[in-house]
């Protein structure tokens, strides 16, 4: 006799008044992985918010790509708590279809969204993200080129040392510390525009500038 799919009851779970219901829910949807996932596009659609937020983890920790165009979609929520599920998601699939998406997030006030999608895109490793990144340099806005400037350090985007370099003497600290971090980073001893641009900034006005800094040319090996 065939099995019962057990995918409806499990999507019912998502929105369960127990939070351990939802919780079983989700890791067996995730165990039932490829299968479950048509379903689970639907439930994001659901208009309840924990349905939602559920449904988009789950898909997130599967890791197909048919989900994409779905999560992307969400990011358009009203509610914080389902675009960080999306935010979540979309750096655990890795596809960059995602990063123009995530870089809307780059300007938000919301800090822990700032935080969340900069960390997303430094996951999302690929030439698309990387140019993506380079072109947001240019922004007007300073959060922006600051979110851009340490995804940049962390995918170890060599490519990005000659457009940080003209970073270095901004106007905002904020944009200078994490112009210093990044090129520690990615510079090596042999960088001696990178060491001549920095060294100035051991006297920058702001402490975390200058500390920042010390700990690049320290990578450098350089006193």
């Amino acid at each position: 006799m065939e099995q019962p799919d057990p995918t409806h009851a499990l999507i019912a779970d998502l929105g369960a008044d127990d939070p351990d219901v939802q919780e079983r829910a989700v890791d067996d949807l995730v165990a039932i992985g490829s299968p479950a996932v048509d379903s689970l596009i639907i439930a994001v659609n659901d208009g309840n918010a924990q349905v939602c937020t559920n449904a988009i983890e789950a898909l997130g920790r599967i890791g197909d790509t048919r989900a994409i165009g779905p999560i992307i979609v969400a990011l358009q929520d009203t509610d914080n708590v389902v675009i960080m599920a999306a935010i979540t998601a979309l750096r655990r699939i890795g596809d960059p279809r995602a990063v123009p998406a995530l870089m809307q997030f780059l300007s938000n006030d919301d800090i822990y969204l700032h935080f969340h999608a900069t960390h997303a895109l430094t996951q999302i490793n690929h030439p698309e993200t990387i140019q993506a990144l380079l072109t947001e340099l240019g922004s007007d806005d300073p959060s922006v080129r600051h979110g851009c400037i340490v995804a940049l350090g962390r995918l170890g985007a060599r490519e990005a040392v000659e457009p940080l370099l003209k970073l270095v003497d901004d106007s905002d600290d904020r944009i200078r510390y994490s112009v210093a971090y990044a090129l520690g980073d990615l510079a090596t001893p042999q960088d001696s525009a990178v060491i001549t641009a920095l060294r100035p900034l051991l006297e920058d006005r702001d402490p975390n500038v200058r500390d920042a800094t010390q700990e690049a040319l320290g990578k450098l090996d350089t006193p």
